[in-house]
Parts: C-alpha cells; sequence; structure tokens
C-alpha cells in the first residue's frame, strides 16, 4: 500500500532527530532571567510576560520586531499556517492577537499588520498566554499573544519606510509605507498608508505526451505584471469607567495589469524548439474593498458587561481580458509587457464581481465566580455577491458573444446564529467549557438560468477540558462540531485561467461540515526559552466540498458525501540564547495527515483532493547585538496532492520555498532590511492523466506534465521611527 505520510526512510531520520533534540532540550534548560516572568493568576492556563528589558538589547523597532524575538509565536504573525479555517462568521476569526486585552474586529483586519505599524516604545510588555481566553473564541490549545500599550502616549509616535522591490525577470517599483499613532484627549488613534508592489513573474512549460511517452506538442506560457496595491488603515478607541468603544477602517485598491504570452510548439520535425504560433491574454481591471468594524463595551458591573460587534465590508472585482495573435516575426518580447499596437485581437472575456457583508454581534457574559463564567449571545449577518462573466470572438471585428450557462446570478444569504457558553472550573488545574450554537440562514440566487431559494440549519455543539498538571506545561481535549464557509463564486461558471477552461457552477452546493476531535498537549521551557507542544486529530467530514459530475461527460463544485481526515502535527520553538551564548531563536512545525473519501468518477476510495501529504516549516534568527544586526531564514515544504475530474487526474509535487534577509540598525531609528523571497524559485510540478472518454474507462488518451516555477524576487527597505 502507498505510503500517505513521509517515505518510510525519512520517518526513521525525522524521529530519531526529534528524540535527541528533545532530550538535549531538557537536560540542558536551567537559566534563570528577570526580564521574564511567569503569571499564573490564571487557573486553567499561563501567562508569560515579557517586560521592556528582555527587548532592550535588541533596540527594536515595532512591536512586530519585539514578538519575531518571542518563542511561540511565529505562527500567530505569520499569515500562512497549518491551522487557518475558512468557517462562518466573526464567532470563528481565529486572529490571536490582543490589543490591551481586547481583539481588533473586522473579518479584513488584521492584527499582526497592525503591530507592524505600532511603534516599539508605545508597547508597555507582551503577554503570551496559554489557555482559555474569554475575548476570543480560538482553537483549543492556541497561545494567544496579548500586548499591553502604555496609557500615556500622548506625544504621538510613527514608523516611516521606504524601499526598492525588483521580480526576477520583472520591474523594480518603490514601496512606502508610513503609519503614526498616539492618543488625543483619551481617544487612543492609529493610522497607516503603504504602497506595495504586487508584482510576480511565473514561467510555465508544459509537455504533451501519448500513453507511450511519445512526445506530441510542448507550451510556454510567461506571466508577467507590474501593480501596485494601496492600502490604508485607521483605528480609533475611546475608554470609559463602564466599557469602551473602537472603530476600525481599511481601504485597499489594486489597479490590475497582467500580460500572458503562451507559446505553442507543434512541429516535431525540428524537435519542438520552432513556435508554431502565439498568443497574448492581457489583463485590465482592479480590486477595491474598504470595510468599516467597531464593538462596543459596556460593563453593569464587575460581574456582567455586553460587548456588541460590528461589520460592515464591500469588494468590487473587475476584469478585462483581451486575445491577441502574435505574429511570428515580433519582435518585442524583451519588454516586460508588451504594447497591442499591430496586433490581432481574437476575442475576449469580461468578469465583474461585487461582495458586501455585514455582520452585527452581541454577547452578554457573566463572570458568577472564579470557578463559572457564562455567556449568551447572537450574530447575524448577511452575505451577498452579485457577479457575471462574458466571453466573445472578434470576427471580422465585430463582438460575437458565445452564450455560457448560468454566467450570471445575484446571491443572498441571510444568517443568525444562537450561542450560549459556560465555563467550569471544577478543580484549580481543570477548566471544562461547553457550548452550543444553532445556525440558521436563507439563501436566494437569481440569474438568468438559475434562480432558487432554500433554507440551512446547523446545530454546532463544542466541549473542551484544559488540565495543568504543573505552570510548565498543559493538556486539551476538544470536540468541535464547525461549518465551513461557502464560497458563493463556486455557485455561478467561472475561469481557470491556468488551464483555459470555463468551469461550471453548483447553485446547490452546501457547507461542508465536520466533527473534529483533538488531543494536545503543550510544555513551556523555563523562563520563556522555548514551547514544545504537539497535538494528534481525527475530524469526519461530512459533504466534503470536491469536484463532482455534472451530466454524462462533464464537472461542477459539489459534495462527495463523508470522508475522515487524521494526522498529528508537532512544534518546536527554541531560544538558545537562554542556555548557550548563541543568540538564535529556531522554530519549525511538522504536519503529516492521512484522508479518505469516495471518488465520484470512480467510485474509488482516495484522499480529500488538493489536500498535502505533509507540511514542514523551519524558522531561524540569529542577533549579534554588538553589530545592531539580524539574519535569519524562513523554509517551506509541502507534501504531494491530488485532484480528480470526470476526465481528468493531477499529481501535484512541490519544491521548497526559503526566504533570507538581513536587518542591520544604521544609527539610532534607522535600520536598513535586504531580502531575498523565494530563493529557491519554488516549482509546482503536475502530471496530468487525461482519460477518453472518462476516469471510469481507465484508457489514457494522453498525458501532460507541467512546470509551474514562481521567480525570485528580492530588494532592500529603510525604516525609522519618529
Amino acid at each position: 500500500m502507498q505510503n500517505l505520510f513521509f517515505p518510510k526512510e525519512h520517518q526513521v531520520l525525522i524521529f530519531n532527530n526529534l528524540i535527541i533534540f528533545f532530550c538535549v532540550l531538557f537536560f540542558s534548560i536551567d537559566i534563570s532571567a528577570q526580564e521574564v516572568r511567569q503569571d499564573n493568576s490564571n487557573d486553567a492556563g499561563s501567562i508569560i510576560v515579557y517586560d521592556p528589558e528582555y527587548f532592550k538589547p535588541y533596540r527594536p523597532m515595532s512591536a512586530e520586531d519585539m514578538l519575531r524575538r518571542i518563542p511561540g509565536t511565529e505562527g500567530l504573525l505569520n499569515t500562512y499556517g497549518f491551522n487557518q479555517n475558512d468557517k462562518r462568521g466573526l464567532r470563528s476569526n481565529t486572529d490571536q492577537i490582543l490589543i490591551n486585552g481586547k481583539r481588533l474586529t473586522g473579518k479584513q483586519v488584521s492584527s499582526s499588520v497592525f503591530l507592524a505599524n505600532l511603534p516599539a516604545k508605545s508597547v508597555k510588555r507582551i503577554e503570551l498566554i496559554t489557555g482559555n481566553v474569554k475575548e476570543l473564541d480560538t482553537n483549543v490549545g492556541s497561545r494567544v499573544i496579548n500586548v499591553i500599550l502604555n496609557e500615556d502616549a500622548s506625544t504621538g509616535s510613527g514608523v516611516v519606510e521606504a524601499g526598492i522591490s525588483a521580480s526576477h525577470k520583472g520591474p523594480k517599483q518603490f514601496a512606502t509605507n508610513i503609519s503614526y499613532s498616539g492618543d488625543l484627549k483619551g481617544i487612543s488613534y492609529a493610522t497607516s498608508f503603504q504602497l506595495r508592489p504586487w508584482s510576480g513573474s511565473v514561467d510555465i512549460k508544459d509537455v504533451f505526451t501519448n500513453p507511450q511517452m511519445d512526445e506530441l506538442s510542448r507550451e510556454f506560457e510567461t506571466q508577467r505584471s507590474k501593480q501596485v496595491i494601496h492600502i490604508a488603515r485607521g483605528s480609533l478607541s475611546y475608554d470609559t469607567a463602564v466599557g469602551n468603544v473602537s472603530i476600525n477602517g481599511l481601504i485597499d485598491h489594486l489597479p490590475v495589469n497582467k500580460q500572458y504570452i503562451s507559446d505553442f510548439f507543434s512541429d516535431p520535425t525540428n524537435d519542438f524548439t520552432v513556435s508554431s504560433e502565439s498568443f497574448l491574454d492581457n489583463l485590465n481591471g482592479e480590486n477595491t474593498k474598504w470595510e468599516l468594524s467597531g464593538d462596543i463595551t459596556y460593563r453593569f458591573n464587575q460581574k456582567t458587561k455586553l460587548v456588541t460587534l460590528f461589520v460592515y465590508s464591500n469588494s468590487k472585482n473587475n476584469r478585462n481580458n483581451t486575445n491577441y495573435n502574435i505574429p511570428l516575426d515580433f519582435d518585442e518580447f524583451d519588454s516586460l509587457l508588451l504594447t497591442l499596437d499591430g496586433l490581432e485581437q481574437l476575442g475576449g472575456d469580461n468578469r465583474d464581481k461585487t461582495e458586501t457583508e455585514k455582520i452585527l454581534r452581541a454577547t452578554l457574559d457573566f463572570n458568577f465566580n472564579e470557578r463559572n463564567q457564562f455567556e449568551i449571545g447572537v450574530e447575524g449577518a448577511i452575505n451577498t455577491l452579485d457577479k457575471s462573466i462574458e466571453f466573445y470572438n472578434l470576427i471580422d471585428n465585430v463582438q460575437v458573444n458565445i452564450p455560457i450557462i448560468n454566467s450570471d446570478q445575484k446571491i443572498t444569504e441571510d444568517r443568525i446564529e444562537l450561542f450560549t457558553s459556560h465555563s467550569w472550573k471544577p478543580f484549580k488545574k481543570i477548566e471544562i467549557e461547553t457550548e452550543l450554537a444553532g445556525e440558521f440562514s436563507s439563501l436566494d440566487q437569481v440569474g438568468s438560468d438559475v434562480s432558487s431559494s432554500r433554507t440551512l440549519k446547523y446545530f454546532k455543539p463544542r466541549f473542551n477540558i484544559f488540565y495543568d498538571p504543573n505552570e510548565s506545561s498543559q493538556v486539551y481535549f476538544s470536540l468541535i462540531r464547525s461549518v465551513g464557509q461557502l464560497d458563493f463564486d463556486d455557485f455561478i461558471a467561472t475561469v481557470n485561467r491556468e488551464d483555459d477552461e470555463i468551469l461550471a457552477g453548483n447553485p446547490e452546493l452546501v457547507p461542508e461540515k465536520d466533527w473534529n476531535f483533538e488531543l494536545g498537549t503543550e510544555y513551556r521551557l523555563k523562563d520563556g526559552s522555548g514551547v514544545l507542544n504537539g497535538r494528534a486529530f481525527y475530524r469526519i467530514v461530512n459533504d466534503v466540498e470536491d469536484l463532482t459530475p455534472l451530466g454524462i461527460d462533464d464537472s461542477q463544485p459539489g459534495n462527495l458525501g463523508t470522508g475522515y481526515d487524521y494526522g498529528m502535527e508537532l512544534e518546536a520553538s527554541i531560544r538558545f540564547g537562554k542556555f548557550t551564548k548563541l543568540d538564535a531563536l529556531l522554530s519549525g512545525s511538522a504536519l503529516i495527515r492521512k484522508s479518505s473519501v469516495k471518488d465520484p468518477f470512480t467510485d474509488i476510495k482516495r484522499r480529500f483532493g488538493n489536500q498535502p501529504k505533509y507540511e514542514f516549516r523551519i524558522e531561524g534568527s540569529h542577533d549579534i547585538k554588538s553589530f545592531g544586526l539580524r539574519y535569519g531564514f524562513d523554509f517551506a515544504k509541502i507534501g504531494p496532492k491530488i485532484e480528480s475530474d470526470f476526465n481528468e487526474f493531477d499529481d501535484k509535487s512541490f519544491s521548497s520555498g526559503l526566504r533570507l534577509y538581513l536587518r542591520k540598525k544604521i544609527i539610532d531609528r534607522l535600520d536598513l532590511s535586504l531580502y531575498w523571497a523565494n530563493a529557491l524559485e519554488q516549482t509546482t510540478s503536475r502530471e496530468r492523466k487525461i482519460f477518453s472518454p472518462s476516469q471510469l474507462s481507465g484508457q489514457v488518451s494522453e498525458i501532460q506534465f507541467r512546470e509551474f516555477k514562481r521567480l525570485y524576487f528580492y530588494g532592500f527597505r529603510l525604516r525609522s521611527t519618529f
């Protein structure tokens, strides 16, 4: 049987290294430090406090710089992660960063971005919390960062950045960021504006063969873009004797300017080295989104409070793509983006999409005593999508539209969720949390070809147990019923530009649901010198989302039935400066998993589509304080994936990703950063077997080998505080 984890020899090597690594750590660490302290006032859990003295030798410029030097915070700061959830509503927001004990409200507002723009001198202390945090509906076993700001920020402070970013075979572009925060007559404020290059260079190579591996044709595609994203953020907060009011805002604008150039090679007489025809896709448009969010907290007394949250977001996307034939003698391929003068237009497509989300949530919290806490609440939401696509050919300079079924829809979902939870501490070291939630929604879809209405309702219980055998460790168990977020794009026909395919939509799609059983443990090394943890999980997944049959010769997004997903994850984050002379931080995580579901095209069990067999990440950094120098790396590797379609089956593999960086303090309040991202030019390799007439026949008619390479990019940044 095929091994769905690491190869056997890799398993033995990884296991042996982990055993040696952990043994060295447990027997070596016995150093104390004054700048890190333990707070065990929270019975079921603990708080590690990092005071300003801890960070003073590093002279950090922002709150993010401070957090980068704390073991166990990497996964909370980075945008990637193994446990990112796409669940419904604010209640499932897994942002695990608090500012003064409160989460920033919003679906697009990221606390980690806020911290990058917050000057270090505004921070009073940082707390790393393990245990159940009432301000958040986090995953069980999740660590939470709480950044406590100085009370007196009336003078205000800011961060300004400027630099150049360049993409290999792409443009060199200017980047800048300016932020300012402070306090004005009791109103705390923060604002930032950023210009960031949003460009990338991709090279794609396709080789088509017959089942006997004789080459039939080749295709080369280059994707080039020159884009800059404009981002403005702001927040206001006002504290009173009985509560707090906060408002957050975001505006994000990206003008789209891309070109895809495809060269086809179909003549075997010259070994497929001379192009037979070339085409250009020229994309223009814009993405604009804005969001307004906030919260109001009112304390009736020391034991009762009302928390109200709201979000209103709007996102508009439009694309205008024109297709051109490129003459074989065309001589402008050296330019980044080609001019269109003299090219013959063949056709094109237009896409317009507007999404909105409105959420209002209210929670009433009762803190009866130290052992019992109770909450009851309601969350309402209205989500909409208005989308249309059109395709056309140009014949004798006349536009001729191509009919597409289900190419436009306006979708509205009205959802309400009622929830209640109870936290009970029967003993000092044990906390038990139970929760009941019910979700009810109605979906209305109106389009030229499809119009329908339906209702959805789900029951979502949760049961968590936290156990702290001592002040340095925790064991937890959870049983959670969760419901995935519906992607309204899957309801409507769309375009897969990578494969030049029009994908059918499915207006009857339902959310993916799962019962998630999880058992985990965490061990905190002495004096904040590191964190070790592991977890095992088992998921029973209902209505697995994947491609399903459409008619007798096509496919569409759909629900497969019940599947199973299980595995384990290990994490370690160590600060070596606590027990060696090397002031370095090393963090890593490894996730391995198996899954099983019945393929709708072959009736054979297989793993979930587009789910990697394993994921591995490691980050390291080294500070040389005497030189004001810090350098490091981020390394990532994910395992192979599969994808199954009506007449195609894909095997995908991925090379490693690597980012290198160096930061040097030039003078006080000024530093220089150099970076080289995607240094190994991460490549996705795909072997696609094409069956005739379908997978069920088992007859392979053609094999496609694809190499999708993302090219590296690099740059520098000067940063100063004021």
